[in-house]
Formats: C-alpha cells, structure tokens, sequence
C-alpha cells in the first residue's frame, strides 16, 4: 500500500484465483470488513519494522471524509500528504483508485520507490461484508506517474487479488515485538499476479485496523508490528497533483490522467540548450515568442534545475510586448468541476503583471471564468493559485504563464500543478 511499492512485470499470470484458494474452508461467519480495515480517524498506530535486524520507526492511521465527490478513505500517515485512496460505494463495498507519493520536485534516484499509480478502473478492495475464503480479482490498467517529468511514466494491465484468510479469537504477534490482539482477521493482497514478491499480507484487529503487515517486496518495510495505539490530530489532506479518477473516456486523445504535463519543465526535447525558445525546446509546452526561452537561471531549490523565462526589454533582442507559454493540447477536466491552479512565479519589475491562468478561459467544449494566480512580490520566487470552476461542457482546459503590463523585466514561472477540488 502506500508504503510498498507496487513493481510492474507485464507477462502472463502464472497463478489463478482458484489455485490460491484450493481446499480453503468455507466458515459461514459473515465479517463487517470496514469494521477491521478502516481505523477510527485520529486513532494512529505507531509501528515498528525491522527488515535485516533494523527498527524504522513510522505510524500510520486514515482520514475519511468527502473529496472530489466522493466519501472517501484515506490510508496514509497523520500529515496526510500521501496515502492510498479508497472510496466507500455505497456503503456496501471500498474500491482502491490510487496510491499518491506527494506533490514535491525529488531527485531522480528517489522516483522509482515515490512513483504514484493511477488505476484505469478502480479495484474492489473489500465488499463490506465477506467470509472467510472470499476473495475480490480483477484486471485492471496500472498507470505510473513520474512526479517530476509529470508524466505517465509507464503502465500496463495488471491482474489482483484480495483473500480473507482466516479468524482468530485472539492472535499474538511474532516475535521480538510480540503483542496480544482480540478478533483478527488475516488478509492476503496480491497487487500484481504475475510477479511473484508482490504480496502482501495484513493482520487486522478489530476497530484498529493493520496490526500487522508483511510484503514480499525486499526494498520496502515488512514485519511491521504496531506497538501502540494513540490519538491524534489528523491534517487536512494534501491534494495530489494528479485527478485521482479517470478522466472521462469520451475526451478524445485522453492521455494524462487530469495533470499539468512537464509542469516542472525537466522534459526537454533533443538538442534543446539553455536559452532556447520553449516552442522548440520544451515538451508539451509552446512558447508565444522566441523571447520565451527555457533556462537554468535563478536556482530556486525543490524546483529542479530548469524553468521558462520571459524575457524583458532589459534584455538583448527581446521587445517590450506581452509574452506567454502555454500548453501545447488541452488537458482533460470534469465538466462543471472546481481546480486549484498553483505555481511559482518570479518577476523581476513591478510595473509587469505576471501570472497563471487557463488562457482566459478558453476550454474544449465550452468557455469558462477564468481566474489569474498573480506574482505580488518583485525579486523572489513565490507560489501562488487560484481556484476555478470549469464550464458545464468544459472537457479540457489549457495552463498559460503570462507577462503582460509594462513588460519591461524578465520573468519566471516553474512548478505549476493542477489539483481537481470537488
């Protein structure tokens, strides 16, 4: 889950659901899975691993609530800046939609372990209520998301598979971190068929949820043990960068999951060199002049090392008129949803203007009020957003960085993010 990573290996599945469930006894105790899987909120487990003799020390608990929509779950840690989601149906039933990693730039050696999955249709993670030897399969489309490219790193259909194993009364952990627990259910995740370390298994103790957990994965933490229960107050959720849900398949060239591509501006197109025109240089980004230009000036840290720049009549053959860089091709949006647009933007005069909009509200399908995430300091990089409705109709939008007003100075724009509110 939201701390073991999910590996990819796209070839036929060598195990089946009925093989793994050969003789498995059918005891007619029917069990209220919520009731073991979800943790009241502001209960916190604080855990213990030890992977080769070694403690590590983390905690764990979920937030539940209405976003996007939806009543959903949220399993992750207090500060709620990444967790897996899963959304109750019903009442009758949780689905697993995604796993989020976190919205912040990282250094290329940490992506593959903080890569977030996106699921072409969600995974039934339990029905509210099972019995020992059921089980939830399905097949799915996997997608990996590179937070710092923001783009489909890669993806591939997957089949998984949730057993309930068995019931005790009463169950003791192993171990050095032995622990007593009343009414456990033990649960088997099988997140990818066709890869033989991806398993994991759950021990869940009523009203408290995992007390106990175990993946055959090797880089990630297992024989975690809970070792003690405490409340806590729980943060707000983070909104990933990413919309959670599938966009609507009807979007004709739907690729990207809801997200701002190369919002980080990393991706370059080959033989791109510093200075060079964003039209010609950048993926999925068109700039509106050659004085639009992508570059490696002013570092700021946590936002990579390039950034687009609108050059100022200050500088040598740029001119004094209004500059923007703009997506290439609309992103996909749900009609009639609100967004967060945020970003970071640097101007180098007060008389410019400089900000972050959807290209005045122009959308694929209908057109909206727009809305700007203005620069209001001069010299200093800050974040800014601004929240918008997109029309009844609207299915795709476009992300615009604009210096307009005087346009006498440089300015900057890096890590723009879209997040889907409701």
């Amino acid at each position: 889950m939201y701390k073991a990573r999910t590996s990819l290996t796209f070839v036929a599945a060598a195990w089946t659901a009925a093989a793994l469930l050969a003789g498995a006894v059918q005891a007619q105790t029917t069990f209220d899975m919520y009731s073991y899987w979800l943790m009241p909120q502001g209960l916190v487990a604080q855990t213990v691993s030890v992977r080769n003799g070694t403690p590590i020390n983390g905690e764990h608990c979920f937030w539940r609530g209405t976003l996007w929509g939806n009543t959903v779950a949220l399993q992750g840690d207090p500060s709620v800046s990444q967790y897996d989601i899963f959304v109750d149906v019903g009442g009758a039933r949780l689905d697993y939609w995604a796993t989020f990693h976190g919205n912040t730039y990282r250094p290329n050696a940490e992506l593959e372990a903080r890569s977030s999955h996106v699921f072409g249709a969600p995974f039934v993670w339990v029905n509210r209520n099972m019995k020992i030897g059921d089980f939830v399969q399905s097949t799915m489309l996997d997608k990996v998301l590179d937070p710092n490219l923001a783009k489909i790193d890669h993806s591939g259909t997957v089949t998984r598979l949730l057993t309930v194993d068995a019931h005790y009364p009463s169950w003791d952990s192993p171990a050095p971190y032995a622990k007593h627990w009343d009414d456990v259910l033990k649960i088997t995740y099988y997140s990818n068929l066709a890869v033989s370390n991806a398993k994991e298994v759950y021990y869940l103790a009523k009203g408290k949820g995992w007390v106990y957990f175990e993946t055959g994965d090797p880089s990630q933490p297992s024989k975690v043990w809970a070792t003690n229960f405490v409340n806590k107050a729980v943060a707000t959720p983070t909104l990933p960068w990413f919309d959670p849900f599938p966009t609507p398949a009807t979007y004709p060239g739907f690729q990207n999951t809801g997200f701002v591509p190369n919002g980080y501006f990393e991706e370059l197109k080959p033989g791109a060199v510093n200075g060079g025109p964003v039209s010609t240089s950048l993926v999925s980004w068109t700039g509106g002049s050659n004085d639009v230009v992508i570059t490696t000036d002013v570092p700021y840290s946590g936002l990579g090392k390039w950034k687009v720049c609108m050059r100022g009549s200050n500088q040598q053959g740029a001119d004094a008129v209004a500059d923007f860089a703009i997506t290439s091709s609309f992103l996909p949006v749900t009609p009639g949803k609100r967004y967060r647009l945020t970003g970071w933007l640097l101007r180098a005069q007060s008389t410019d203007n400089v900000y972050l909009d959807f290209d005045d509200g122009r959308g694929d399908g209908g057109n909206f009020a727009d809305g700007q995430a203005m620069a209001q300091q001069v010299g200093v990089w800050e974040t800014r957003s601004v929240d918008v409705t997109v029309g009844a109709q609207t299915r795709g939008v476009k992300i615009r960085c604009v210096r307009d007003g005087a346009n006498k100075g440089n300015a900057y724009c890096d890590g723009i993010q879209l997040q889907r509110l409701d």
